[in-house]
């Protein structure tokens, strides 16, 4: 029974597409973007990151309304701007929110109608109900309490397991990350007028100094990180893969065999499957398409004291991010 709407696809919709086509066929029940059919047809065959959909995608309109036919699945595509006046079809519960454009939960909340039980936005939220990077805080999330859920931010997924295996074995005092990011498109290609006068800059002629949002959803998700943990980002002129800079002063010593030793074996155990280690001199190429929350590169791994540590860590901010997205969709739908 299909139970799941899609609204936007952008970046992270067309992989959620793909990711629910490979492992829950018959999950997404229908999609609104305003964007034109052919153009979304289009978008949804080809990539210029991530290459071809492996399965055929078609659109159709009959009678009036436009269809995508997912690997022979016909789903009814929408066009609403607005959320509250997208016609989902009964009997959707759960709605995806990846416009990037209603990530407050007043907006995201126009979908809490007609049967729609729970949104998820993709991406950082100032006041969702609760705000996941699982495995960190999922234990907490409540569909009796929560409605409108974020699902943080793909650099909040991959530094909470980069901070969490170093408070676990050695204990933080102080901590900070910055990110090498790079270019989305809420940067400007040719210089264009921007709220962030450094975003306004053409994003593939700078190294561009910036905020990150992950840093307020790795504060609500793990509350108990050190109050002045902060960063920034540094957009670069790349189209796939974030390298996560991690410094931290820790509450006991640790030397760089018992470092690498604590990713090592939390990517061996109940981080399987979302920490990984990188390959030997690794380059960010080598790490497109992977899906892990985040690949560890031990070996550039840096000891400044025996409680003064460097470490870093590599994502697919598509891949990777979509991955966890899909996994929290699945679960959910399968709670409410």
């Amino acid at each position: 029974m299909s139970v799941l709407a899609l609204n936007g696809l952008g970046r992270i919709g067309r992989l959620l597409v793909r990711r629910l086509g490979n492992v829950h066929r018959g999950l997404l029940g229908a999609v609104n973007d305003p964007a034109p059919l052919d153009q979304l047809v289009h978008l949804l065959r080809y990539d210029s990151v991530h290459g071809p959909c492996p399965w055929p995608i078609e659109g159709l309109t009959e009678d009036g309304q436009d269809y995508l036919f997912l690997d022979g699945r016909r789903v009814p595509l929408f066009h609403a701007s607005d959320p509250g006046q997208i016609p989902f079809p009964a009997p959707t519960r759960l709605v995806v929110e990846a416009s990037g454009r209603f990530t407050r939960r007043a907006d995201a909340a126009g979908h809490l109608k007609d049967g729609v039980s729970h949104v998820v936005i993709s991406a950082p939220s100032p006041d969702a109900d609760y705000t996941v990077i699982a495995p960190i805080n999922g234990g907490g999330l409540d569909p009796g309490r929560h409605r409108v859920i974020s699902n943080a931010s793909c650099t909040a997924h991959a530094t909470a397991p980069m901070l969490k295996v170093l408070d676990e074995a050695f204990g933080l005092e102080h901590a900070g990350m910055s990110t090498v990011h790079v270019v989305t498109n809420d940067q400007r290609l040719l210089d264009l007028p921007h709220k962030d006068l450094r975003r306004a800059r053409a994003a593939f002629k700078s190294i561009i100094p910036t905020t990150s949002s992950a840093f307020g959803a790795l504060h609500r998700a793990m509350p108990d990180l050190p109050a002045a943990f902060d960063g920034v980002a540094l957009r670069v002129p790349t189209l796939s893969v974030n390298l996560v800079d991690v410094v931290a002063t820790l509450r006991r010593d640790a030397d760089l065999a018992s470092v690498r030793a604590a990713y090592e074996s939390a990517a061996a155990g109940s981080w399987r499957d979302l920490i990984g280690m990188a390959p030997p001199f690794a380059v960010s190429t080598d790490i497109t398409g992977r899906a892990e929350s985040v690949l560890m590169d031990l070996d550039l791994t840096m000891l400044l004291g025996p409680r003064f540590v460097k470490v870093f860590g590599w994502h697919d901010n598509e891949t990777g991010y979509a991955a966890r997205l899909c996994e929290l969709v699945v679960d959910l739908a399968g709670r409410i």
